[in-house]
C-alpha cells in the first residue's frame, strides 16, 4: 500500500508555533483528546473517555480501532498541537466503514457511485481551540484543509460530513464539537440534504435558554436577541430547526 504523506504546517501567533499533522505512530488518539489536559472553557465539564459520541466506538476499543483503520487505510486522523499538549483533531473514516460500523448518521449517509471511494469526517475535537486564545488562527481550517490534500493525494473522490449545525445557536461556536456548516463553506463543502432536527421552535428555545454553563450574562443577551428575532420572523426555520449534510469533490486542485 503506497500512501503518500503530508507535511506538517505551522501556525505561529502571539509567540506560539502550532503544529497541524496527520496522526502517526508516536501518537495514536486514545479519547477525546480534549478532554484534557486543556479544558474547552471554565466552567464546562465534559465527559468522553466512555465512548466517543459520534464514531459510537466503546473507550476500550478506541485506540486499537484508530490504529486498525491506520495500518489499513493509511491514516484516519489529523491533530493539532502546541508543544506536546493535544489541541484538537479530525477524525475521518472510509464511508464503507462507517455505515458498516453503525456510526452516527449512518442511516441517511446519501448514495453514490463513488461511495467506495468516499471519507467520513465523523469526529472533531475542537473544544480547546474555541475555548481559549487558539480561537480564530487558522487552525480548524488547516486541519480540514490538510485531510482534503492527503483524500486527493491518496485518490479518494469526495469528503462528506453529517450533522453539521446552522450555528445560529452559541453553543454551535462556543461548546460544539462539530463546526456549523459555514466553516465546512469556506473549504469548498457543499449543502446535499438537510435534516429537520426539532418539532417546534418552543422546543428549541427552551433547550438553548437551559444551556447556561458559563452563566454569561453576554451570551444570555444574545440568546434572548435570537429569541426576538425568531418570534418576530426576522430568522427563518432553516436556520434553526435543521442541521446539514455537506460533500466536498476532489477533483481539480485543493486550495485552501
Amino acid at each position: 500500500m503506497n500512501i503518500w504523506p503530508i507535511e506538517p504546517r505551522k501556525i505561529r501567533f502571539d509567540g506560539k508555533t502550532v503544529i497541524v499533522k496527520m496522526m502517526d505512530d508516536s501518537w495514536i488518539i486514545n479519547e477525546c483528546i480534549t478532554h484534557g489536559p486543556i479544558q474547552p472553557r471554565a466552567g464546562i465539564v465534559w465527559k468522553h473517555s466512555d465512548h466517543c459520541s459520534r464514531l459510537l466506538i466503546p473507550g476500550d476499543e478506541y485506540e486499537s480501532t484508530m490504529k486498525e483503520f491506520m495500518d489499513a487505510y493509511g491514516n484516519c486522523a489529523v491533530i493539532a498541537w502546541d508543544g506536546d499538549v493535544a489541541l484538537g483533531h479530525m477524525i475521518f473514516v472510509p464511508k464503507a466503514e462507517a455505515q458498516r460500523r453503525q456510526m452516527l448518521y449512518h442511516e441517511r449517509m446519501l448514495e453514490t457511485d463513488y461511495d467506495a471511494k468516499t471519507l467520513v469526517i465523523e469526529a472533531v475535537g475542537f473544544c480547546s481551540i474555541m475555548g481559549h486564545e487558539y480561537r480564530g488562527r487558522g487552525i480548524g481550517r488547516a486541519m480540514g484543509g490538510m485531510i482534503l490534500e492527503w483524500a486527493k493525494l491518496n485518490n479518494w473522490k469526495a469528503v462528506q460530513v453529517y450533522g453539521t449545525p446552522t450555528g445560529l445557536f452559541p453553543w454551535a461556536w462556543l461548546d460544539s464539537c462539530m463546526p456549523p456548516y459555514q466553516f465546512w463553506q469556506k473549504l469548498g463543502f457543499q449543502i446535499v440534504a438537510k435534516m429537520k432536527t426539532a418539532s417546534s421552535w418552543q422546543q428549541v428555545r427552551d433547550a438553548m435558554l437551559a444551556d447556561d454553563p458559563r452563566a454569561s450574562e453576554s451570551e444570555r443577551k444574545l440568546k434572548d436577541d435570537i429569541v426576538a428575532k425568531v418570534e418576530q420572523g426576522k430568522i427563518l426555520e432553516q436556520q434553526w430547526a435543521y442541521e446539514y449534510d455537506l460533500e466536498r469533490k476532489l477533483s481539480g486542485s485543493i486550495n485552501i
